[in-house]
């Protein structure tokens, strides 16, 4: 009687079925390591974004094409979202409703007491009824934002001019702005 040794129980380590679950290890660190080079590359390039804007002096700033000579002591305009910002480039003035706005707005002043610039105004005519009205558009709206008030997070612009024209007849609207809000 002879004896012979059972079949192997684990692939032996040449076999195909012993390569697949190294193959799966080198797999996920490979994965694993474009991972940690894509999250390197996203964090030096937001530093980078960071570091330029604050050498700059507009970190802080929303807008663009703004005048590039607003002091830190300025007065800010109050968002509807509560943010305190200089020279936007939108800004919704009436925040219950919306119902009028500055867009594609370019600042060409920025001061203690004033602000001022040129805007597409956006307005509701509330024809046939609010409600029912879309926002109609005037371009090189002109508007100044003034009266600076004090408040616990610094000064604020507390009132919007805008004049503008339609049908050939020039339009003032004289709105008063939320000075609350965040720094």
């Amino acid at each position: 009687m002879t004896l012979t040794a059972p079949p192997p129980t684990h692939p032996s380590p040449a076999s195909p079925e012993a390569l697949i679950p190294e193959a799966r290890r080198r797999g996920r660190r490979r994965i694993a390591r474009w991972s940690v080079l894509a999250l390197a590359v996203v964090l030096v390039a937001g530093a980078a974004t960071i570091t330029a804007l604050a050498a700059s002096g507009t970190s802080g700033r929303h807008g663009l094409g703004g005048t590039g000579a607003v002091t830190a002591s300025a007065p800010r305009v109050a968002t509807c979202t509560g943010d305190a910002v200089v020279e936007p480039t939108t800004l919704t003035l009436t925040c219950a409703d919306a119902n009028s706005a500055l867009t594609a707005t370019r600042w060409s002043a920025w001061g203690a007491t004033s602000a001022r610039g040129v805007t597409t105004f956006a307005l509701n005519l509330c024809t046939p009824n609010c409600a029912a009205s879309p926002l109609s558009y005037f371009p090189g709206a002109s508007v100044v934002l003034d009266a600076p008030v004090a408040t616990g997070h610094g000064d604020r612009f507390s009132r919007a001019v805008v004049t503008y024209r339609w049908g050939g007849v020039t339009h003032r609207v004289v709105q008063p702005l939320t000075t609350g809000g965040r720094p």
